[in-house]
């Protein structure tokens, strides 16, 4: 019988294999480590690690001098980047907070021209220094904030002063910014969320200048040059501005710089008053409707007075509000958007002034549940005004604020923000070292104090911008509720 070929291929093709896997298994043997045995994973720990004891931050040294004019000089060495951060902080008096329109043109026209540039040209030349310099208005206060390569810092100081002495403000540019301006503002005063801040300052602040509301789109275009060069002498004055330089300088050698620049910087008007009347309590009453027809939502607003910056129960009262609603742990949080799902992101804040604080609370909700989340933001402020705070949520507070407070301060911008802030509200510099010590050394009593001094529901305001037809009844039967235009 004649061989099957079909059959001798299938036993070599056979054969074949055998002998691959025999030289494998021999490399194998010769090779332990290319066996290769599934090894159970590695057990997870059950528990988290220890977290470290909460230590304060080192304060940075600070030089301060006395510049020509009455200038406040502020100057710490950073050298970890070849930078150097610029701000000048102006107080604004109250006459010029009350007419807001033509101090926010001149801070927006400041850099359209001197006496020795133009807008482009001034532009140039900050831009050839590895620069920028720029200007806004604060609630009570004009900051110019500038950065510049530390080898360029006498420049950048020169064209500073250059802007402050001799700013021209051409009617064409005034013009352009003054429409610009206008602009802005009428598409900000139709978001609700402007609104709503409006209403509250008018309920938080009465005949204070801090009640002023942004300027108008009228206002605004009433304002042309002339007002901008009689009103520039009278708010750019040397008297009681604060010059603040951090980064990587020679303290001493950075003071004689800013010593010949700001020479230069004089002022023969006689500037009125910044001084600003001390804020008081707001007056319990109302709640404040503001009506919004046939919006999907409503805004609402909850604010009161709150401890000054560098106050002694500044520390225990910042803690309270943390826990309460000022971060994502908070308690408001965990109620109104995780609990409930009444708000995306209900949220806090202190805003500090030269002439005291405030504290406001925002949740922004659907319509149909507002009076439901109203009632829930007014039992978490009853309860921690009655009930205080617990030890964990405090651990947490005072990490959180000692971190948020390292963090701001970490940063050449923000340390040289942070110190200009202090400086134009009237806050000891100490406030650095002492304010992480005193959040670290706050105990319950003095958080519970705080929170029941600051924090109940009685000493607050409320305000809701919202469609009267769906939410004036669920509001009434929460108390009384005034409409406002």
């Amino acid at each position: 019988m004649a061989p099957n070929p079909a059959k001798r291929a299938t036993a070599k093709t056979a054969a074949a294999k055998q002998a691959t896997a025999k030289r494998a298994g021999s490399k194998s043997a010769a090779n332990p480590a290319a066996k290769r045995v599934a090894q159970p994973a590695p057990a997870r720990p059950t528990t988290r690690p220890p977290i470290g004891r909460l230590v304060a931050p080192t304060a940075p040294r600070l030089l301060e001098a006395s510049l020509p004019g009455g200038i406040h000089a502020l100057v710490v060495r950073r050298p970890a980047v070849p930078l150097v951060e610029v701000r000048l902080a102006v107080p604004l008096a109250a006459d010029q907070i009350r007419k807001p329109a033509p101090v926010s043109i001149l801070s927006r026209s400041l850099f359209a021209g001197t006496d020795r540039h133009d807008r482009m040209a001034l532009a140039g030349a900050i831009e050839d220094l590895g620069a920028s310099l720029d200007a806004h208005v604060g609630e009570d206060r004009v900051i110019l904030s500038g950065a510049v390569l530390a080898e360029h810092l006498k420049e950048l100081l020169a064209l500073l002063v250059e802007v402050i002495t001799s700013a021209s403000y051409p009617p064409d540019e005034v013009k352009a910014d003054r429409n610009r301006a206008a602009d802005e503002t009428l598409i900000a005063l139709s978001q609700p969320d402007v609104v709503a801040a409006q209403a509250l300052r008018r309920r938080l602040f009465g005949t204070h200048p801090y009640a002023t509301p942004i300027p108008t789109p009228a206002a605004l275009h009433r304002v042309d040059a002339a007002a901008l060069h009689a009103l520039h002498p009278v708010v750019l004055n040397p008297a009681g501005a604060h010059l603040v330089l951090v980064g990587d300088l020679q303290p001493n050698r950075a003071v004689r710089l800013a010593e010949e620049a700001m020479a230069a910087w004089t002022v023969t008007d006689e500037a009125p008053p910044a001084e600003l009347p001390p804020v008081t309590a707001p007056r319990p009453g109302p709640l404040d409707l503001v009506p919004r027809p046939a919006s999907v939502q409503s805004n609402l607003r909850i604010g009161g007075s709150f401890a000054r910056l560098g106050e002694p129960d500044w520390p225990a009262a910042s803690l309270a509000e943390q826990i309460l609603s000022g971060m994502f742990s908070s308690r408001i949080v965990a109620n109104i958007r995780e609990r409930n799902g009444y708000s995306y992101s209900p949220r806090s804040f202190v805003r500090h002034g030269r002439a005291g604080s405030s504290f406001t609370m925002a949740a922004d909700v659907a319509t149909g549940v507002t009076g439901p989340a109203l009632v829930e933001i007014f039992y978490e402020l009853g309860r921690i005004a009655t009930l205080g705070i617990n030890e964990e949520e405090l651990e947490m507070a005072r990490r959180h604020s000692v971190g948020r407070f390292s963090f701001d301060t970490a940063s050449l911008p923000g340390l040289a923000t942070t110190l200009a802030n202090l400086a134009i509200r009237g806050v000891d510099l100490g406030f650095l070292t002492a304010y992480p010590k005193a959040v670290i050394a706050a105990t319950k009593q003095m958080v519970d104090e705080a929170a029941a001094r600051y924090l109940a529901p009685s000493r607050l305001v409320t305000v809701v911008v919202g469609d009267p037809d769906v939410v004036t009844g669920p509001l009434s039967a929460l108390g009384e509720v005034a409409l406002r235009s």
